[in-house]
């Protein structure tokens, strides 16, 4: 089965396995804790549960476990406490496996290939709070080698523990556009560089060759909506640091789709794309791919807002007046958690080579300057209010 059929067959029956009741709103320590516990004692042996270690606050730090197959995989979310997508993703991976994994051939070849090891909140203390910081406000993907806090040191232990030979980064990113197109990124791909000369080492190469498949499988839904993250090296990121120790490392991260404030669709992507990789490095199938592949996705752009409000008139005392668009940026978790999400006012003027998530038809309404600024945060329906648009 090549991984594009395989991926559009994952595609088509994620709602069969995907645990709806967790999403952003109550993706806490606790939960994904009882559901890790409850996916292992349904799994009839096929996953198991490991105690690595605990947070700052106590809050206990896991490794579910599957497969036993000689290539070992390691798989890290929610290093930042407020990117909760990867981490759902992770919990319908897993009941996937716990539920039907062992019925299915190809999920039995990638059983039988791999040793997946997840760990699926890092985390835990910025999780119950959504701050993407630990307990002490340190970044825990800044600490890769200082290795201060106890989050990082159990990562690195893990991986010394492993010695994986892929890894997978998850995270969540800002609002970005494919490149210099109007398109939104859907999921953004990265092998990091070992060093400063991003070199490019056999572990490296193999990271490209697997973000090449994962993005060929989804342009069958999202075609032209997957970037590539900036490639810049960063010392005390543990995705730069796992390739130099030779694990070919994988960042994934989720952004953004229309329409989809809990990112469950993008959601759905990363299970498709993880489950194509996995298999891929299971049978070896991934040291197909052309490296043309990876190279050809444009990197992250800036060509998008939340929300766009165009056709709205500006009209100054001195008798000045014009029609402008608004680009409006809403905070995460408002957007994501709230009834009410904050806005706030990023560029004002000519967007006609912007593109938002939402755009919405000023209709010629009067603003007066004095009541807008760049960089004003107001509730998003203070905002229409201004503006006079009907808002839910």
């Amino acid at each position: 089965m090549t991984p594009n059929t395989l991926a559009k067959q994952i595609f088509g029956s994620y709602n069969e396995f995907a645990l709806r009741h967790l999403r952003p709103s109550n993706c806490t320590h606790g939960a994904v804790r009882q559901e890790m516990e409850r996916l292992v004692a349904r799994s009839n042996g096929l996953l198991g549960l490991e105690e690595l270690g605990a947070s700052l606050e106590g809050r206990s730090i896991s490794l579910l476990r599957a497969g036993t197959g000689p290539k070992r995989v390691l798989l890290w979310s929610q290093m930042h406490g407020d990117e909760t997508t990867a981490t759902l993703a992770l919990c319908d991976i897993l009941n996937f496996l716990a539920e039907s994994g062992r019925l299915r051939p190809w999920s039995r070849a990638m059983l039988e290939g791999i040793q997946i090891a997840a760990i699926p909140m890092l985390n835990p203390d910025g999780a119950e709070t959504s701050r993407r910081e630990n307990a002490t406000h340190i970044d825990l993907n800044r600490d890769a080698q200082a290795l201060a806090t106890p989050e990082a040191r159990i990562l690195r232990e893990t991986h010394r523990a492993l010695k994986p030979a892929f890894g997978f980064n998850l995270h969540d990113q800002e609002l970005h556009s494919v490149g210099t197109t109007r398109k939104v990124a859907a999921l953004a791909f990265l092998a990091p560089p070992p060093d400063e000369r991003r070199s490019r080492p056999i572990a490296r190469v193999r990271a490209m060759r697997v973000c090449a498949l994962m993005a060929r499988a989804l342009h069958q839904f999202v075609e032209g909506h997957v970037a590539t993250y900036d490639d810049a090296y960063e010392a005390r990121a543990f995705g730069d640091r796992m390739q130099s120790w030779g694990t070919s490392t994988v960042l994934v991260e989720s952004g953004h789709w229309p329409q989809d404030p809990e990112k469950m669709f993008i959601r759905k992507l990363n299970v498709v794309a993880l489950l194509a990789a996995l298999h891929a490095i299971a049978t070896g199938s991934y040291q197909d791919v052309e490296l043309e592949h990876y190279h050809a996705l444009q990197e992250n752009g800036t060509l998008l807002y939340d929300l766009i409000i165009r056709n709205v008139k500006v009209a100054h005392p001195s008798g000045w007046s014009a029609r402008v668009d608004l680009g409006v940026s809403l905070e995460p978790e408002a957007n994501r958690r709230s009834p009410a999400p904050v806005a706030t006012i990023k560029e004002i003027g000519d967007l006609h080579t912007h593109a938002g998530l939402q755009t919405m038809n000023g209709s010629a309404r009067n603003l007066s300057p004095s009541s807008i600024a760049i960089e004003q945060r107001m509730p998003l329906a203070e905002l229409l209010d201004l503006l006079q648009l009907y808002h839910p």
